[in-house]
C-alpha cells in the first residue's frame, strides 16, 4: 500500500515521504496512529501546498530575523556588577542576567538564544552571540563595570 507519512517513522521514512508498506502494517498501525494517510493525488497535492506555505512562512521569518539582527548589530549593554581585587567578579554573569538587561532595553529574547562561550567572570568588554533565528546570529557587546 502506498502511503504519505504525516510524521517521521523510524525505519519507514520522514514526514512528507511517499512510502510503500505492507497492507496490514498500514491498516493496523500507521493509519490508526495518525502516522500516515493514503497517498492519493489530492493528499499529495495538499501536502505539496502545505510544504510551499511552510517554506514561504520560514523565509518571511528569516527575513524579519535578519532585519532585527542588523538593528541589534551595534547594541551595547553595560552592567554594574560587584567585583573584588584583580577585577574578578563575585560569581559570574549568566545568560539570564543578560536576558534581563536586554529586556530592560526593550529587546525580548529567551535565555537559550544568548550564547555565552565562557562564563563572564571579569570586568571589561565581552562579545556575546545572540541567535535570533536558526542561521541568523549577531554579536552583542557587554561591558561589565564595577558597582559603585
Amino acid at each position: 500500500m502506498e502511503l504519505l507519512l504525516l510524521k517521521n517513522v523510524t525505519d519507514v521514512g520522514k514526514k512528507g515521504d511517499v512510502v510503500r508498506v505492507r497492507d496490514g502494517f498500514a491498516r493496523n498501525f500507521l493509519i490508526p496512529q495518525d502516522l500516515a494517510i493514503p497517498a492519493t493525488r489530492a493528499n499529495k497535492q495538499f501536502f505539496t501546498e502545505q510544504r510551499a506555505r511552510s517554506a514561504a512562512r520560514k523565509a518571511k521569518e528569516k527575513e524579519a530575523a535578519e532585519k532585527r539582527a542588523k538593528e541589534l548589530k551595534d547594541l551595547k549593554i553595560t552592567l554594574e556588577v560587584r567585583a573584588g581585587e584583580g577585577d574578578k567578579l563575585y560569581g559570574s554573569v549568566t545568560a539570564e542576567d543578560l536576558r534581563a538587561a536586554l529586556e530592560k532595553q526593550g529587546h525580548n529574547f529567551e535565555k537559550k538564544q544568548i550564547r555565552i562561550k565562557d562564563a563572564l567572570k571579569a570586568l571589561g568588554t565581552h562579545q556575546i552571540d545572540l541567535e535570533i533565528y536558526p542561521q541568523v546570529k549577531t554579536r552583542l557587546t557587554v561591558e561589565l563595570v564595577r558597582q559603585a
